[in-house]
């Protein structure tokens, strides 16, 4: 996960939408092997998911990312990665809300 994530952040800087799509899509069936390999699924959320709140444009492409299910199960991990950047945190869940018609807390 964490070439990945290396990956995805060249990928958001050029603009390259074909391998932002492959990266989010191979990281979406990880983590949605849940049932099958717990593992799997964790190393998506830790590994991949809750870093992307650390660079500014990766947090911000995550309302056009990331689905509505896995933002949910991952929300508390975004608000503990920027704990001590509430503000951050507090624009990320509203941006989140406005793209997708979600009603996520702050």
């Amino acid at each position: 996960m964490v070439q990945l994530r290396s990956r995805v952040e060249d990928a958001h800087l050029k603009k390259d939408t074909d391998e932002l799509d492959k990266i989010y899509g191979y990281v979406e069936w990880c983590f949605n092997q849940r049932k099958r390999c717990f593992d799997l699924c964790n190393a998506a959320a830790v590994g991949f998911y809750e870093h992307l709140v650390e660079e500014e444009n990766t947090r911000l492409a995550i309302p056009y990312r990331v689905s509505p299910d896995i933002f949910g199960q991952v929300q508390s991990l975004f608000e503990w990665m920027l704990e001590r950047e509430v503000e951050k945190y507090k624009e990320l869940v509203l941006e989140y809300n406005r793209v997708n018609h979600t009603e996520f807390e702050c």
